[in-house]
């Protein structure tokens, strides 16, 4: 299997839940502004309805009302336009927030990448390793329970390790099965900042282009709530404990 190779800078999954914890922040400061330019242009609307309502020019009702949207709509466009600047710029901080922690599913995207790299250079992975270079199917599968059982990662690295070098036929379980039952923490949070980042960002963008569009989308604003609804906010948290066991 070829592998292409990028120059992607590894994050640290407390680095990668700051860039989440930005978004999300980023994200009600999205949706504060545009609550703030949509009651501008709500109070512009009644005040040019009212005003033409009291116009007496000998207008049929009609008449009235067209006036009274075309200066509306007027209006809007220079409320719109002169938030222009303050509303772009929003894009520029959500891409730089958003574009190094996507990035990151490259190291995070399975739990077998991320057992892989526990314990390296730690002592007790290669001695763990040594002792299971020949250990068969039935001998591997006891350690591996034991390593999820005690949570011992290093361990748990060298068991991987070894039963990434097995034939598949002789596999007590595979690798991805293995890494699941670890449940690994640096995996789970970083899984779960990925999945707040995204959605923030898809988010906010969402926002940006229904109030630049001047209409809602129902489908995406549906879409949205239904996923954030199962995300675990939690885990922004809880920032400082994320670093353990995950040195590069």
């Amino acid at each position: 299997m070829k592998v292409e190779l990028v120059q992607t800078p590894f994050l640290t999954v407390s680095e990668i839940g700051e860039l989440a914890s930005g978004l999300d922040s980023l994200h009600g400061r999205v949706l504060k502004t545009i609550e703030r330019l949509q009651s501008d242009v709500d109070a512009r609307k009644a005040a040019i309805a009212e005003r033409w309502k009291l116009v007496d020019l000998n207008l049929t009702t009609a008449e009235r009302n067209r006036f009274a949207e075309q200066e509306t709509s007027a209006a809007i466009g220079q409320i719109r336009d002169a938030a222009t600047d303050e509303v772009d710029a929003f894009y520029k901080q959500a891409g730089a927030l958003y574009n190094p922690l996507v990035a990151q599913r490259l190291y995070y995207e399975s739990p077998v990448k991320v057992l892989a790299r526990e314990a390296l250079g730690d002592e007790r992975r290669s001695a763990y390793l040594q002792q299971l270079s020949l250990a068969g199917p039935a001998e591997l599968a006891h350690f591996g329970q034991f390593a999820v059982g005690t949570k011992n990662k290093a361990l748990g690295a060298a068991v991987l390790s070894r039963l990434d070098a097995l034939p598949m036929k002789e596999r007590p379980f595979t690798p991805n099965e293995f890494a699941t039952a670890m449940e690994l923490d640096a995996y789970i949070k970083a899984r779960e900042y990925l999945k707040i980042g995204e959605l923030r960002f898809q988010g906010l963008i969402v926002a940006i282009r229904t109030w630049k569009q001047g209409r809602s989308n129902p489908i995406n604003t549906l879409s949205l709530a239904l996923r954030s609804q199962q995300l675990d906010m939690n885990v922004l948290d809880s920032l400082e404990d994320d670093d353990h066991g995950q040195d590069e």
